[in-house]
């Protein structure tokens, strides 16, 4: 127990403070699945990191990028207008190397993204190869002025609506786009949900209400003891009529996957894609006094029909998979809309579905 390991364990450097932090982690490790891993505890660290997430003030230096863990080098693909990365001289193409003196061969990417966050203000050291030349930066974060919500005209009937995540941000964002699509009378909107790792739980239901007739049913959900709530529309104002497409992969996950689930149920939206991630849950977030939070599972997700894919995911109506999911992301930075309509193939399979219905 405790008090026997401060007294004797070997290292006198123990703390009380570690050994509860491994007791709290242990025991929500406990409650994982070998392909579930929800319920975790979270350092200060990446429970700040998380809150900026979702609340769409993301902060570090505006520049996406392509990871290759093999390497452990990341590949600039596009720089922010306006961003840290465009005023310190950052290009496309350049790789980074190293983040603050760190390598990153076989880890994660997300490892070298909390590296290049961090306080607005405080400059982040990063080594670039440019073509056969290494340059080092030193580069002042800021709030990286990114939005989650995108969209594109493909052509004068038909649109696309990127939502990368469900954010504080989003529903407004939805919002103000939805109108527009109103304005332009489009008939048709592909909605891409690729690499959506689904966010805040609200946020998703408030964008998906947007798109679902006012008191229809969105979502219902199950608690421990099996108690279950209905979450219907409230809105129903925005009164879109263009026929849905939905785009999905297996990082649309959470939120994104319900979305889909009941934009298909609801509305009769056509799924693309791969199959989805299979995170049919939702978690609570528990900050502790030190700092620390605790997420764990707290109830279930099912669409309206009373479906669940918890475990499985979402299986689209019509299956393409392409070899790497980043490459959406890829082809959207790198070329212009008939370039990546050519070379997207599940992009291009929806806007051929959608011109035969």
């Amino acid at each position: 127990n405790m008090k026997v390991l401060m007294e004797s364990y070997i290292d006198k450097s123990l703390t009380k403070e570690q050994l509860y932090q491994a007791a709290s982690q242990g025991m929500l490790d406990s409650l994982n699945s070998s392909e579930q891993k929800w319920n975790k505890l979270l350092d200060p660290d990446e429970m700040h990191e998380l809150t900026i997430e979702l609340s769409g003030k993301v902060t570090g230096i505006g520049a996406e990028m392509k990871f290759d863990q093999k390497t452990g080098y990341a590949t600039i693909l596009r720089i922010i207008p306006g961003s840290a990365a465009e005023k310190s001289g950052l290009k496309t193409d350049d790789q980074i190397l190293s983040v603050e003196g760190k390598k990153f061969k076989d880890k994660e990417f997300s490892e070298m993204v909390a590296e290049i966050r961090g306080e607005v203000g405080k400059s982040v050291s990063i080594k670039i190869l440019r073509e056969d030349k290494i340059v080092d930066y030193k580069i002042k974060r800021q709030v990286v002025p990114w939005t989650p919500v995108d969209l594109e005209k493909i052509d004068d009937s038909t649109a696309l609506l990127t939502i990368g995540l469900f954010n504080q941000e989003t529903p407004q964002l939805v919002t103000k786009e939805i109108n527009k699509i109103n304005q332009a009378d489009y008939k048709r909107l592909i909605i891409d949900l690729r690499d959506n790792s689904g966010g805040g739980f609200v946020q998703a239901l408030k964008s998906l209400e947007l798109f679902i007739p006012k008191d229809a049913v969105m979502l219902t959900t199950k608690d421990r003891n099996g108690e279950v709530e209905t979450f219907k529309s409230t809105s129903g104002l925005l009164n879109l009529k263009v026929k849905l497409f939905v785009l999905v992969d297996k990082e649309t996950s959470s939120g994104a996957e319900f979305f889909a689930g009941s934009l298909k149920e609801v509305k009769g939206a056509k799924i693309i894609g791969e199959k989805t991630f299979g995170k049919w849950n939702a978690q609570s977030l528990d900050v502790l006094p030190n700092k620390y939070a605790i997420k764990y599972t707290v109830k279930e997700f099912f669409t309206p029909e009373g479906r669940t894919f918890k475990g499985e995911g979402l299986k689209p109506d019509l299956e393409i998979t392409v070899p790497d999911t980043v490459v959406s992301r890829e082809l959207k930075v790198k070329n212009a809309m008939a370039k990546r309509i050519e070379l997207d193939a599940q992009l291009k399979a929806a806007l051929e579905i959608s011109k035969l219905n």
